[in-house]
């Protein structure tokens, strides 16, 4: 098999990219990386590893004049490169594929486009402009030799190639039984924290409950509501850390919340990984009914559903007897997780064949 070629315009800690390198690397196969250091940060030295662009930051209205300048750099490699033929060319997002596209109208270069997130919906864009887009987007979808969708509610074009792989861990717990004795009435909050996902409604529910204690685990995208979070004695907050020290934490919570803000059109669709991070790890996620995978959530029972704003659906939540309802619907998401969702099977079974 050739050598496979992650472009990203992140860093190379992004916790999916950092399950498939582990997963080809058990495989024997070498991967390397094309990232945007957005926070200009010192990153580890690697040959495998380069960083195109420095700067930007994740937020704010200036990032959308920083995508211009990633995506012509990008066009500008691939273009000059002359090597890319040894690799299988995995583009993740808009901002990485579409330069590839264009590029490979120029010179025949291969690719496989990977889609975490659809950029004409992630950013408040003008009506025109967002159609623009989504046509573009449907055009690189269609050159692509195949396209890897995170969830099949995210498959919005169907004359492509495609293959979905879930946000989903490799089992932390190595196929054991779920053992509940630590388990404690403790929610937790991980990855990027921010008002659109619900962070200033589990403020109010933490500030009611002084009881209950939460973990907060990963990036916070407003400092107000840092401080705010931080000044509550039954909060802990950890900055954003390897996969399994994070898994070794939440193996004492009772549910991890993933509400998103219906406001927002990409909200609605969102492919959380959480959910499945709670699955295996045997303890109910947390979402609101907007959600387009809440119908999953439901249906199979592997976590509870409350409205986004604070209300009195949450009082379950707060119920003395909450750990036994954890526990049972915990095991639910455990059984189907064990069942249809470990990663590197649904990689070797669904995406590997289709490598070769």
């Amino acid at each position: 098999m050739k050598l496979i070629l992650y472009i990203k315009g992140s860093p190379i800690d992004d916790v999916r990219i950092q399950k498939f390198i582990s997963f080809f690397q058990s495989k024997c196969i070498d991967v390397y990386f094309w990232g945007w250091n957005r926070t200009a940060k010192n990153e580890p030295k690697c040959d495998n590893v380069k960083y195109l662009f420095t700067g930007g930051g994740f937020g704010g209205k200036l990032l959308l004049l920083y995508y211009p300048i990633w995506m012509i750099i990008l066009f500008c490699k691939f273009i000059f490169s002359c090597d890319l033929k040894k690799y299988t060319i995995i583009a993740i997002n808009f901002e990485c594929a579409f330069p590839l596209f264009l590029a490979s109208k120029i010179k025949n270069i291969p690719y496989i486009y990977e889609v975490y997130d659809e950029f004409a919906i992630s950013h408040n864009f003008p009506t025109w402009i967002k159609k623009v887009l989504i046509r573009l987007d449907h055009k690189v979808m269609k050159k692509a030799g195949l396209v890897i969708h995170v969830d099949n509610n995210r498959i919005t074009y169907n004359e492509c190639k495609t293959v979905v792989i879930e946000n989903s861990p490799y089992d932390y717990l190595k196929g054991k039984e779920r053992n509940y004795d630590s388990v404690k009435h403790s929610f937790a909050i991980i990855g990027n924290i921010s008002s659109t996902r619900g962070i200033d409604q589990i403020f109010l529910f933490a500030q009611k409950y002084p009881n209950i204690s939460f973990l907060l685990a990963g990036t916070f995208y407003d400092t107000h509501y840092k401080k705010k979070l931080l000044s509550l004695p039954n909060v802990t907050y950890y900055d954003r850390m390897p996969q399994a020290e994070l898994f070794d934490k939440l193996i004492d919570c009772c549910g991890i919340f993933s509400l998103y803000d219906p406001k927002l059109e990409i909200n609605r669709l969102a492919a959380s990984n959480k959910v499945y991070d709670a699955m295996m790890l045997g303890i109910p996620v947390i979402t609101n009914p907007e959600v387009t995978n809440s119908v999953f959530i439901k249906e199979h029972g592997v976590g509870i559903i409350v409205d986004y704003m604070f209300n009195d659906t949450w009082k379950i939540l707060a119920e003395r007897n909450f750990i036994d309802t954890a526990k049972v619907i915990g095991r639910k998401g455990r059984d189907l997780y064990l069942k249809k969702y470990k990663f590197e099977k649904m990689v070797e079974n669904r995406l590997l064949p289709l490598l070769d």
